[in-house]
C-alpha cells in the first residue's frame, strides 16, 4: 500500500531534507552514539550475568526492556527542541536460528535464557528528527570464564568452532568489505584494481559480487532479507512490505538468488538447455513494470547518501547436500508451527499503517491509537513503550526496578485488548518473527504449485517484485511455506551498520558498528580468504586505514560516561 504524496512534497521530503548539512550530520552522530552505547550496555549485561557470574542470568525479556529504556532515556537528554525523536527499532534479541523480530514483553511467561554455545544477535535503533541509526551485532555465549594468566579478569576457555563460527566470520568480513566499498563512492578513482577495472564505479552489481564471493569462500549462504540499501529521512526500511517506498535503491538478497545455483547442482540442469527448466521468467514481468519501488542492482552509489549494510549468513557445512535457505514465520498458535518443547513466540513489535482509516469501537483501542499516532506514527513500537511508567529509571536499585516493571505490566493489560482491535482492522501491523530454515534440494525440485505463479502470501507481504521466491521453478511463497515441514534449523549470524557518505567533509561517517562498540567475538573458522578475492578485500581494508591517501573513516564512539 502506498501513500499519495504530491511532487512538491516528495521533492522536499526525499531530496531537500536529505542534504547532509551540519545539522543533519550532528543528528546522525548523536543517534549513532546512542545506538553504539546501548549495544555496549547490553553486551555488558550479558557478560556480567552469563560470563562473569556477577548477576543472575537475565532473561531475553529483561534485556529487551532494559535496552529500550536505555535508548529512550539517552534520547531524552539531547535535542529537546526536536519533537520527532525516539526508538526506531525496539531491542530484539535473536538466538541461533532466529533471524529477526524476537522481543518478548516483560509479562511474557517464557523466561527464555541463553545456553553456552548460543549465538545471540542484538538488533536496535533510534532516530533524531527522522535521521536513523540502526545496528545489529552477533555475540557468542561462552561457558563460564576461567581466570586469565595476565589479569584478574575471566576469559573464555577457547574460541567458538563449527558452523556458527563460519557464519560469524563471513558476516563480519562481508560487512567491513561493503563499508569500505561504499566509501570508495567518495573517490571512485581510489577503487582498487583488484576489485574492479580502472574507471569503474561502486555499483549494486559490484556489491553483490563481493558479498557473494565472501559467502562462497566460507561455505555460507546469504540469508534472504539481507540487503545493502539507501536510507533517507523517515525511510529506513522499517515499513518494508507495509508501505511501498518510492525510488528504492539497494541490493536485496532473496531465495531467487539461490535458485540458479541449486539448478546448476541438479543432474537435470544443462547450461545450454537451462531455459527448459524455467517455468516463469522474471524479466518478462519486470519489462512492463517500471515502478521505482522494485529492487534492482542497476544503480550507482553516490556521495552524500546514507546506507545500511545488513548482512546475514548461514553456514551450509552441517547440511546434507545442497538446499535452499528460506525464512519461516514463528507464531504461538497451535496447528501452525507450535511444537511442544520448542520456542513458540508471539509477535510483540508493531508498526502503524497510516494508509488505513477506521473508527475503532473499544475505548482502550481509541486511547492506544491516540498514543501511537502521537509518539510512534512512523517507526516500530512495543506496547510497553506506551506505558506512563516507561522508560525505567536505571539509576535505582534492583528492588525499585522490579517495582517499575510491575507497574508497566499492569499498564499493558488494557492495552493488549485495544491492540487486538487495531491489528484486526489493520490500523497496526504486527512485525513477524523470522527463523531460518534449510530445505534440501530434492524436496524443492519435486514440489508442484497447484495455484500456479499467481498465488502469493498476503499474510506476510514483501518488497515489490519479490512476491515469487523461486521464479524459475514457478514455486510460490505459499508452496514454499508448505515445504518447511521437512526443513531443519540453521543458525544465523548478522551484522548491521549505518554508513553516511559525507561529501561535505570528504569522509565516511560510520554511525554504527565497527570495533568501537561491536568488536567481533572470539571464533575460529576452518576457512579463509584466498586468491584474488583475498587481495581485493585486503586492498579495501588498507584504503580505510590509510588516512593520508586512502579513505577517511570516522566512527561514532560510545558515550564516555557509560563506556567507562
Amino acid at each position: 500500500m502506498s501513500l499519495q504524496v504530491s511532487n512538491r512534497e516528495a521533492d522536499v521530503l526525499l531530496k531537500q531534507k536529505n542534504i547532509l548539512s551540519s545539522q543533519v550530520l550532528s543528528k546522525y552522530r548523536f543517534a549513532g552514539q546512542v545506538t553504539q552505547t546501548c549495544v555496549q550496555y547490553l553486551i555488558s549485561l550479558i557478560n556480567d550475568s552469563y560470563h562473569f557470574g556477577r548477576h543472575a542470568p537475565y532473561t531475553v525479556a529483561e534485556l529487551c526492556i532494559l535496552g529500550d529504556s536505555f535508548l529512550q532515556a539517552s534520547l531524552d537528554q539531547a535535542f529537546k527542541d526536536v519533537n520527532e525523536k525516539g526508538i526506531a527499532q525496539p531491542v530484539t534479541i535473536d538466538v541461533n536460528d532466529l533471524v529477526e523480530g524476537y522481543s518478548p514483553e516483560i509479562d511474557d511467561k517464557t523466561d527464555y535464557t541463553f545456553q553456552a554455545g548460543d549465538i545471540v544477535t542484538l538488533n536496535l535503533g533510534c532516530q533524531i528528527d527522522g535521521y536513523t541509526s540502526r545496528v545489529a551485532h552477533t555475540v557468542v555465549i561462552y561457558p563460564p570464564g576461567i581466570p586469565s594468566e595476565t589479569s584478574r579478569e575471566l576469559q573464555p576457555a577457547g574460541p567458538l568452532l563449527g558452523t556458527s563460527a563460519d557464519a560469524i566470520c563471513a558476516s563480519h568480513i562481508a560487512t567491513e568489505s561493503v563499508v569500505a566499498l561504499l566509501g570508495c563512492a567518495l573517490s571512485p578513482e581510489k577503487l582498487p584494481r583488484s576489485v574492479a577495472p580502472i574507471g569503474s564505479q561502486v555499483s549494486g552489481s559490484l556489491i553483490r559480487q563481493i558479498v557473494d564471493s565472501i559467502a562462497a569462500t566460507f561455505h555460507c549462504i546469504i540469508v534472504p532479507g539481507s540487503k545493502v540499501r539507501r536510507i533517507r529521512r523517515f525511510l529506513a526500511g522499517q515499513a518494508e512490505g507495509v508501505v511501498a517506498e518510492r525510488d528504492f535503491k539497494g541490493v536485496v538478497w532473496s531465495e531467487a538468488d539461490q535458485e540458479l545455483q541449486l539448478l546448476e547442482k541438479s543432474g537435470k540442469f544443462s547450461s545450454e538447455e537451462g531455459q527448459q527448466l524455467v517455468a516463469y521468467d522474471r524479466s518478462i514481468g519486470s519489462a512492463s513494470n517500471n515502478s521505482s519501488a522494485i529492487p534492482t542492482d542497476d544503480f550507482v552509489v553516490a556521495s552524500g547518501e546514507v546506507y545500511t549494510v545488513d548482512i546475514r549468513m548461514a553456514s551450509m557445512n552441517g547440511s546434507d547436500g545442497p538446499g535452499l535457505v528460506t525464512l519461516e514465520v514463528l507464531d504461538q498458535y497451535s496447528g501452525k508451527n507450535a511444537v511442544e518443547g520448542e520456542l513458540n513466540p508471539k509477535p510483540s513489535v508493531f508498526i502503524r499503517d497510516l494508509a488505513v482509516n477506521y473508527q475503532v469501537k473499544l475505548r482502550s483501542a481509541r486511547h492506544l491509537l491516540t498514543a501511537i499516532d502521537r509518539t510512534h506514527p512512523v517507526y516500530p513500537f512495543k506496547i510497553s513503550e506506551l506505558s506512563d511508567n516507561f522508560p525505567l529509571n536505571l539509576n535505582t536499585d534492583e528492588t525499585s526496578v522490579q517495582e517499575q516493571l510491575k507497574a508497566i505490566s499492569k499498564d499493558m493489560k488494557p492495552s493488549r485488548l485495544g491492540m487486538t482491535e487495531l491489528t484486526n482492522q489493520r490500523l497496526a501491523v504486527a512485525k513477524p518473527i523470522w527463523a531460518a530454515r534449510f530445505v534440501p534440494l530434492p524436496i524443492v525440485l519435486n514440489a508442484t504449485t497447484s495455484t500456479g505463479i499467481h498465488g502469493f502470501d498476503a499474510e506476510n507481504p514483501t518488497l515489490p517484485g519479490l512476491e515469487l521466491p523461486l521464479p524459475r521453478l514457478g514455486i510460490t511463497a505459499l508452496k514454499l511455506k508448505s515445504l518447511l515441514k521437512r526443513a531443519k534449523k540453521v543458525p544465523v549470524a548478522r551484522e548491521l551498520a549505518t554508513v553516511v557518505l559525507n561529501n561535505k567533509d570528504g569522509e565516511v561517517l560510520r554511525v554504527s558498528g565497527g570495533d568501537s562498540a561491536c568488536r567481533p567475538s572470539w571464533v575460529h573458522s576452518n576457512y579463509q580468504l584466498q586468491g584474488e578475492l583475498a587481495q581485493g578485500i585486503q586492498d579495501l581494508v588498507k584504503l580505510t586505514q590509510d588516512g593520508r591517501f586512502g579513505i577517511k573513516v570516522r566512527q561514532c564512539q560510545p558515550m564516555k560516561a557509560v563506556s567507562e
